[in-house]
């Protein structure tokens, strides 16, 4: 998972957000001759701001140790 500065209205939930590639880009980002600091960093730099939604999940996210797609339903 790449993550970098969050930079839109969830910043209130947590500093990182995921870096998100849009389909169209994954070509330039598999790229094998893509290998450059300064090049990588230009693409992500350029990659538009990904739309997440917030959610209330179980706080049974906050641990390694659980995995599964229950994580991701609703809290009650």
């Amino acid at each position: 998972m790449l993550t970098t500065t969050t930079q839109d209205a969830l910043g209130h939930v947590h500093d990182r957000s995921p870096v998100v590639l849009p389909r169209n880009r994954f070509t330039e980002w598999l790229d094998p001759h893509l290998t450059d600091k300064n090049d990588v960093q230009q693409l992500l730099d350029s990659l538009p701001e990904p739309a997440l939604t917030p959610r209330i999940v179980s706080e049974r996210v906050n641990s390694v140790r659980n995995n599964g797609p229950e994580l991701i339903q609703p809290a009650t």
